[in-house]
């Protein structure tokens, strides 16, 4: 009976667990670029006193992983052109004041008053000065705007200004957008302001200009949304209150059943 007890607390942990994250898929519902996350569990198994014989009973269950669904979120067009999508797979590199690395599918980036492009938070946006050394060397996009005017992006991620200085002012292409990708996303790990940190040490092992080599492509005046599926979210809501209420009556019923045995000894 202890034993179902127990088995029946790790199920209500572990729905619990699930709950917190289908929780925050759907608080997140909204965020820019936002990927869901999906919960796994795993057995637990008692060992017989003689090893492993094909004969043991469950002791319950554990949290397995959690993975990002990478898929694609919807491209919505917005009212700032120097926004910036990723279709495809791959991510931007910022950096924040002290020089370290991040990446983000968080495109919603504006020029500050320097002239460098940043995201929302302030982070300097990594790109390359245009035309691209072979391989790309990041660095910030930084635009002087006593210089420079009229700066647009093509769809190519390609920043052009026009040269103010010059007679006649002419237009000029300064940098290109960069988008940063690695072989096994399972080393990427969440972080505030849509940001993401690699668990492993080392720098992404694929560096290009959009749309090579794999890479994603960019779409200038657009950000991705968030790919939750909020029917889905609700559907494995109710199956997790339901294994959660289902758990609970295994403990209740445990209870009564050594609440039996006490009475028979009475």
């Amino acid at each position: 009976m202890l034993s179902s007890m127990y088995s029946g607390v790790s199920g209500l942990r572990a729905n619990t667990q699930r709950m917190a994250v289908i929780g925050d898929n759907i608080a997140n519902v909204n965020t820019t670029a936002y990927k869901s996350s999906e919960i796994s569990f795993e057995s637990m198994i008692n060992q017989s006193v003689g090893g492993y014989t094909g004969m043991e009973i469950g002791n319950g269950v554990i949290l397995g992983d959690l993975n990002y669904d990478w898929n694609q979120g919807t491209v919505q067009r917005t009212s700032n052109p120097f926004d910036m999508a990723i279709t495809g797979s791959g991510f931007f590199m910022v950096k924040d004041a002290g020089g370290n690395s991040f990446y983000t599918r968080d495109g919603e980036f504006k020029f500050d008053a320097t002239g460098t492009l940043v995201t929302s938070s302030g982070m300097a946006v990594q790109g390359s000065a245009y035309p691209p050394a072979a391989p790309p060397v990041p660095a910030p996009i930084i635009i002087d705007p006593t210089k420079y005017q009229s700066v647009t992006v093509d769809d190519k991620g390609v920043y052009w200004a026009t040269d103010i200085t010059a007679a006649p002012p002419v237009k000029t292409a300064l940098f290109q957008a960069l988008v940063f990708d690695t072989t096994d996303k399972t080393v990427m790990a969440k972080m505030n302001n849509n940001l993401y940190t690699k668990t492993t040490a080392g720098a992404m092992e694929i560096t290009g200009i959009p749309n090579s080599n794999g890479l994603g492509a960019v779409d200038p005046g657009s950000i991705e949304m968030s790919n939750v599926d909020i029917a889905k979210e609700f559907v494995n809501m109710i199956t997790a209150q339901r294994a959660f209420s289902a758990c609970s009556k295994v403990i209740t019923t445990s209870d009564e059943i050594l609440q039996e045995l006490v009475n028979i000894k009475r």
